[in-house]
């Protein structure tokens, strides 16, 4: 509680007075800029256009396509600061028969495997991990940097490609989106304005994550298609995409070659 004091001078606040009320505006300035840090679910999206797909691979049951992977501060990112890639995929069971995906991961170019991850929190400490670990073989990772070949196949949207993706709720619209092979794909995610504080702005983060992530093990019926969104840490210049799956015959699995697509993905460039 803040006092009046009045034994000084009429209109002017004593020494006591001072010490009393400064420290409350210096407190409220330290939450404003608490505020400004950490993630943040955007205003407005980055929207674009992916007019052709990154990566693809296909046995005689199952075809998987990476349309899009969204990173810090590209095409399609929804939050600020975000410490984690979350991958656009396609999968067609196109057997007679039903099948079921059961795992997906990311191997990164020093060959370690990335799993999925649920939540904000658990992105955030996974991609600070990997982020250590390079620095050990003496390579500087940052999350978004090098987006390379990301740049050269997306466009920014029209307002009638923004417009249409809002009308369908963006990648969340379902199967749909992927069906027409080789047609433009449309992503302007579906987004929640942004907290105050920074408790508040992870939280929304959080939800969004858990909202926007496809569930696995997922199920496919015969000839169905579906369209995933999968979150993962960062995985620097990621060679593969590795998905797997099981049949009437058991364990399958199929392996995307993302070596040219995100050649350099968060890997920060020598600079002499």
């Amino acid at each position: 509680m803040v006092g009046i004091i009045t034994n000084g001078p009429r209109g002017q606040a004593s020494g006591a007075m001072k010490r009393l009320v400064y420290p409350y505006g210096a407190l409220y300035i330290l939450i404003a800029l608490s505020a400004c840090g950490g993630s943040k679910v955007l205003k407005e999206p980055e929207p674009f256009v992916a007019t052709a797909p990154l990566a693809a691979a296909s046995d005689q049951t199952l075809s998987v396509t990476l349309d899009w992977v969204i990173v810090r501060d590209g095409p399609g990112t929804w939050a600020r600061k975000a410490d984690w890639d979350e991958y656009l995929l396609r999968v067609r069971n196109d057997s007679d028969q039903p099948i079921r995906v059961t795992r997906l991961i990311v191997v990164d170019s020093l060959d370690e495997a990335a799993e999925s991850q649920p939540g904000r929190k658990q992105l955030v400490k996974s991609s600070k991990k990997t982020a250590r670990r390079y620095k050990k073989s003496g390579i500087k990772v940052k999350a978004g940097s090098g987006r390379g070949t990301l740049g050269v196949a997306a466009a920014t949207a029209s307002g009638a490609a923004i417009g249409a993706a809002t009308a369908t709720g963006g990648f969340m619209g379902g199967a749909g989106l992927g069906a027409a092979a080789g047609a433009t794909l449309v992503l302007a995610p579906v987004l929640a304005v942004g907290g105050v504080v920074r408790g508040v702005n992870q939280s929304k983060v959080n939800k969004r994550i858990e909202l926007r992530q496809t569930a696995i093990p997922l199920d496919l019926a015969a000839r169905e298609e579906q369209t995933l969104d999968i979150f993962f840490p960062i995985a620097p210049s990621p060679t593969k995409v590795e998905l797997t799956y099981t049949d009437t015959s058991g364990v399958r699995r199929l392996e995307i070659d993302t070596r040219t697509a995100l050649d350099g993905l968060h890997i920060e460039a020598v600079t002499r």
